[in-house]
């Protein structure tokens, strides 16, 4: 089992963190682009928020179901060394376990029983491109949780998770342990491990930007077109107020 990411230049500090879980995903869509990751790389476009309201943000620890055979049911470990359990235990508070659950609702990848390891462990959240059982319950349980839809079926008779931590492809997006994952009612955006910081810092200055942009064409009667999208010229004006602050 590849153990989660450890490397300090791939870990958000809790500043950083703070931050971010105030930054809309479409300010992280936005700083991607800039920075050479078009949405079609980060943004899961089905994946939707089940728990309404809520923002997630969190470093990916990742699942991988493959659909349900006799053969792959026998292989995968049993009981607590089970793939999702052995992923469970490696999370903690600025974690979120990332599922690849096969684009279907019929693929439940658990419910109450299961997900109250991670209220015990205070993880951030989960996202998977499946089905989430008792979200009358789950939903309670203070997890940022997404997924294409709620589901009453029984996930064991469509997949079996297989393996912890190694690349998942999630709604069609490219998922790796180390990852970043931003979600809101806009949707999940990944932040690739390697450019988490870069990105983090650039998505949060991008937001107030964005703030200050409104601020200014309000304040002005002017048209959108003036500031927005900012260029390099805005970046100038906007950087220059801030720094008079």
């Amino acid at each position: 089992m590849p153990p989660v990411l450890k490397t300090p230049d791939h870990v958000l500090d809790a500043g950083t963190l703070a931050k971010l879980r105030k930054v809309n995903s479409t300010a992280v869509v936005d700083t991607l682009a800039r920075n050479g990751f078009a949405p079609g790389y980060v943004y899961m476009p089905r994946v939707k928020n089940l728990t309404p309201g809520q923002r997630l943000v969190g470093r990916a620890i990742t699942v991988r179901f493959v659909p349900a055979r006799p053969d792959a049911v026998a292989e995968k470990p049993a009981r607590e060394a089970s793939p999702e359990y052995a992923a469970f235990e490696l999370a903690g508070p600025d974690d979120v376990i990332v599922m690849e659950s096969m684009q279907s609702k019929l693929m439940s990848i658990g419910g109450d029983i299961k997900f109250l390891r991670l209220k015990q462990k205070k993880v951030e959240g989960l996202v998977c491109d499946g089905g989430v059982r008792d979200m009358h319950v789950v939903g309670n349980y203070g997890l940022k949780i997404f997924g294409l839809d709620m589901t009453s079926n029984l996930g064991t008779t469509v997949g079996v998770p297989y393996e912890t931590n190694g690349a998942v492809t999630v709604d069609g997006i490219l998922v790796r342990p180390g990852d970043y994952l931003v979600g809101d009612n806009d949707g999940v955006v990944v932040i690739p491990r390697a450019a988490a910081r870069d990105i983090a810092t650039k998505a949060i200055e991008y937001d107030d930007l964005e703030e200050w942009i409104r601020q200014r064409l309000d304040s002005e009667n002017l048209s959108p077109g003036k500031y927005y999208p900012p260029d390099e010229e805005t970046f100038k004006l906007y950087r220059a107020w801030k720094a008079r602050q």
